[in-house]
């Protein structure tokens, strides 16, 4: 929620421009959702090569490059996610996970208010929220589980195809039959990790049209400069 007292603001006009993301969260979101959505894409083409009619043997060569790319593609988001976890704990009061889970009245307050918004038909504003959306965050905290385990299926996945850690370590420890049972296992899993991505991705940007539209703060721009915009009537009415 937005407190008139909030550091660094800065007035201009009608309206309140707050600081709230911070430069390593706006690069890291930005790596993470560009790295993320260059896997899903590689997915994608490796599902449709056969709409291509490809020779077999031009059908593998390209799926062995594309699942190249995609295991490239997953050791960075392992970089790049583990950077983000560790801001989460160290990073500015909106960054950290703390802004995302809460147990205090006002925040789940602010979802009951964000779900009034909805089921009202968009009837005028959604309650102000400087930092991470309280209703979005119930998704927030799956998604980082779910990326969680799809780099460490992924890693299981990749070490196993091109036979480098963590796959020698496994193929030394369960042997071939275990192996192609882990493996088994790791690539359903992977799927299912895969669907939800999808699943968060969709809600994220319809919640991210609907909420640009309804509080009108800015909430794209804000992940590149680090601002939003707030009017002076809704600040007097939080």
């Amino acid at each position: 929620m937005l407190r008139k007292g909030h550091a660094d603001q800065v007035e201009a006009g009608n309206y309140v421009a707050v600081p709230v993301w911070d430069i390593p969260t706006r690069v890291l979101h930005w790596l993470n959702a560009v790295t993320v959505i260059t896997l899903v894409l590689l997915i994608f083409m490796m599902e449709g090569m056969e709409s291509l009619g490809l020779s077999e043997d031009a059908e593998e060569l390209l799926q062995d490059q594309l699942t190249l790319l995609h295991a490239y593609a997953g050791y960075f988001l392992t970089v790049t996610y583990s950077c983000r976890i560790i801001w989460g704990f160290i990073g500015n009061q909106h960054a950290r996970f703390s802004d995302m889970i809460s147990f205090k009245r006002e925040h789940w307050a602010a979802i009951g208010a964000n779900i009034k918004w909805y089921l009202s038909g968009f009837k005028g504003h959604p309650p102000v929220a400087v930092g991470h959306n309280p209703l979005a965050s119930l998704l927030y905290l799956p998604l980082f589980i779910v990326l969680g385990v799809q780099v460490l299926t992924g890693l299981t996945l990749a070490g196993l195809e091109y036979e480098v850690f963590p796959g020698t370590v496994i193929k030394n420890v369960w042997g071939i039959e275990g192996v192609d049972s882990f493996g088994d296992a790791a690539e359903e899993i992977h799927e299912l990790g895969y669907a939800f991505i999808l699943f968060f991705f969709f809600c994220h940007m319809g919640g991210l049209v609907l909420h640009e539209l309804g509080e009108r703060s800015g909430l794209l721009s804000a992940m590149i400069h680090g601002r939003k915009y707030f009017s002076r009537d809704r600040i007097e009415k939080e």
